[in-house]
């Protein structure tokens, strides 16, 4: 993982989120590669993986390669050269020695072949803005037409263009390349290809705040990564989902994201990745109002990012300001501010130019300069105002290009209607226009993304991202066929995870939170498509299994333990993720859905009292039947409910 690539700074505000992509070097200028080349080579593609995995370890190996190939193979030495151009970017090196000598050695090779399309693709942008500019880039779309359907060269060629069309300001066709390059690598959902389109599909979707389908794109690119050993990457997407969740508002899934990175980042021993990740805790934590609870991490991010020279020099200054503030301490705050500010706002993000004269204004009412504190902050003002217009501008922009894919078609269908003030502020914006109707329902998608995130947080359960109790049992009906399906019905599977407290009495409840999220996604990453997964309460889980007998089910439900049982947690050493599960079917109480949840809980406790880590459908534990009246309650009853006494 490399410094940050200016040219991500110099994008315009929809594209403000690119800090993510560290490795992603996507046809940027300079002469930096780009994220995937697509080899037909088996030995070629193990080592972008070996790249992925330890940028500077692969760069010897690659080397030694170079030397045994015979120089009459040029497109074999035009490859190698470029896996070391991506080799050294990542690692922080100059890929341009290696670049240079790619295009010696493809030379003679057409102007068709794919590494000459990926060598043009990334000298893209060193070419003067305007005529020739769009020509080259016309030329290049004909080349990658030409490319084999469904070959990995065609799909990182897609993502390359992706980000050419983006640079260019042009949200559509950028996401029509990335929406390509994911569909072209369908054919092969392990490989390093598929992985890269997903990131990259993920990044366009979160800017077009679809946030739930960026968080799932991502999830699966961190998968591929995770099965393949690329540590680099896998760290890096940890921190660009990390990112989704914050813009989400999921500031605690955030930070457990970006924590998660820095361990990733660690175990190849990347400094600088380590510095962005924690960079992340620092504002994850500030946007949850809990910025001294990451004081370390901020310290960290400062020292590493908070150098002039360094691209990400004014966030990591102002929220190490902010936390100098904080902590009572406003000059020294000032101090450090000042010369960051001084340099004017450059090609820093809007957001972070607005947080630093914030907390610039705070310090100078904190030390009685209130003249001068106001005087901030009306120009902190104006700077956010700017700052909302021109991100309504390009938001819109940007969500335009969701409309590009028919399974964003019809998840945009499923979105809840506005409400009849927004409705008719998005048809004033409109009217006297010649904006077609498509644009008409993404202006009315983007004005309304503040009422369906409330509803989104109110189905929600905050820490695990999945669905709370209520959402869970309304999708319930929705999935069950009805009684006269030949399949079964469905299975109710409650998973309580075994030795809880001890966990939170050991390593303390924020190691708890982290198990409990960690043992979502092992959930979500093992059941099928059509499955509900939500989170019941405390350490228990509910799955729903639409058409699936018990047998079946516990065959589910013992994958996920496999998996769970891989987990390892550094924060919780010697802790290991089991838990036990009881399973049941409506058909087993009369179609009856409180009953049969009242059965599989029944299972659960035992399973629990078996001993853990097991899974109960014994029909031997069956429904008792719909319960008899109760007679009426004496005056000395007590009338308070029955209550769940399950050991964890």
């Amino acid at each position: 993982m490399a410094r940050l690539p200016l040219p991500y700074r110099l994008r315009p505000l929809w594209l403000r989120q690119a800090f993510f992509l560290i490795t992603l070097a996507c046809a940027v200028s300079g002469g930096q590669a780009s994220a995937c080349l697509g080899s037909t080579e088996p030995d070629i593609a193990r080592l972008e993986i070996e790249v992925g995995r330890d940028p500077l370890g692969a760069v010897d190996k690659i080397a030694r390669a170079i030397t045994n190939t015979d120089p009459a193979n040029r497109r074999r030495l035009a490859e190698l050269y470029i896996v070391q151009a991506k080799a050294l970017m990542m690692g922080g090196g100059d890929p341009a020695p290696a670049l240079d000598q790619a295009r010696i050695a493809a030379g003679k090779l057409g102007p068709s072949d794919p590494v000459s399309i990926f060598l043009r693709v990334n000298a893209f942008n060193d070419l003067p803005d305007g005529r020739a500019k769009r020509a080259a880039l016309e030329s290049l779309v004909r080349d990658y037409e030409s490319l084999p359907e469904g070959s990995s060269a065609k799909s990182c060629r897609a993502i390359d263009l992706a980000f050419s069309y983006s640079y260019q300001e042009k949200p559509r066709e950028a996401f029509m390349f990335a929406s390509q390059a994911y569909l072209s690598s369908a054919h092969d959902k392990t490989s390093l290809a598929r992985a890269e389109a997903a990131s990259v599909l993920a990044y366009f979707v979160s800017n077009g705040h679809d946030f739930d389908y960026a968080r799932r794109l991502h999830s699966e690119a961190l998968a591929i990564q995770m099965k393949l050993g690329m540590s680099d990457l896998a760290a890096n997407e940890l921190l660009m989902r990390g990112y989704t969740r914050l813009n989400d508002g999921n500031w605690n899934g955030a930070v457990a994201d970006f924590r998660a990175s820095a361990r990733q980042a660690r175990s190849y021993g990347n400094r600088y990745a380590v510095d962005y990740a924690l960079l992340g805790v620092c504002q994850a934590a500030f946007e949850g109002g809990r910025i001294t609870d990451a004081t370390r991490e901020c310290e960290r991010a400062y020292q590493g990012l908070g150098k002039p020279t360094e691209a990400m020099a004014l966030p990591a200054t102002a929220l190490m300001a902010k936390l100098l503030v904080e902590r009572g301490d406003p000059a020294r705050a000032l101090a450090i501010l000042d010369p960051a500010i001084a340099k004017g706002k450059q090609e820093n993000a809007s957001d972070d130019w607005v947080l630093a004269l914030e907390t610039r204004a705070q310090a100078l009412s904190a030390l009685g300069r209130n003249a001068q504190a106001y005087d901030q902050m009306r120009e902190a003002s104006e700077a956010a105002k700017a700052f909302r217009d021109t991100e309504m501008q390009s938001g819109t922009a940007a969500l335009q290009a969701r409309f590009q894919t028919r399974e964003l078609q019809n998840r945009l269908a499923e979105e809840e209607r506005a409400s009849s003030t927004r409705l008719r502020l998005a048809i004033a914006v409109i009217a006297g226009s010649t904006t077609t109707l498509l644009l008409l329902g993404t202006l009315v998608f983007f004005l309304l993304r503040h009422r369906r995130r409330f509803r989104r947080l109110a189905m929600t359960d905050p820490l695990t991202g999945l669905a709370n109790r209520r959402a869970t049992l309304e999708r319930v009906s929705a999935a069950l066929p009805g009684p006269d399906a030949q399949q079964p019905r469905a299975s109710f599977a409650l998973l309580d995870i075994d030795h809880f407290k001890s966990c939170n009495d050991t390593f303390g409840h924020d190691a708890g939170d982290q198990v409990l999220s960690q043992f979502a996604r092992v959930v979500e990453r093992c059941v099928r498509p059509t499955d509900i997964v939500g989170r019941w309460g405390g350490e228990e889980f509910l799955i729903i299994l639409p058409a699936t007998g018990l047998e079946k089910a516990r065959d589910i439900i013992e994958r996920i333990r496999s998996e769970a049982a891989l987990e390892e947690f550094d924060f919780a050493p010697g802790y290991r993720l089991r838990f036990s599960a009881g399973i049941a079917m409506p058909s087993e109480t009369g179609g009856l859905t409180d009953a049969c949840l009242k059965l599989a809980d029944r299972r659960l406790y035992a399973a629990k009292h078996h001993g853990r880590n097991r899974t109960c459908i014994d029909a031997g534990i069956a429904w008792a039947g719909p319960p008899a009246p109760s007679p009426p309650p004496s005056s000395g009853d007590s009338g308070t409910g029955s209550g769940s006494a399950r050991a964890a």
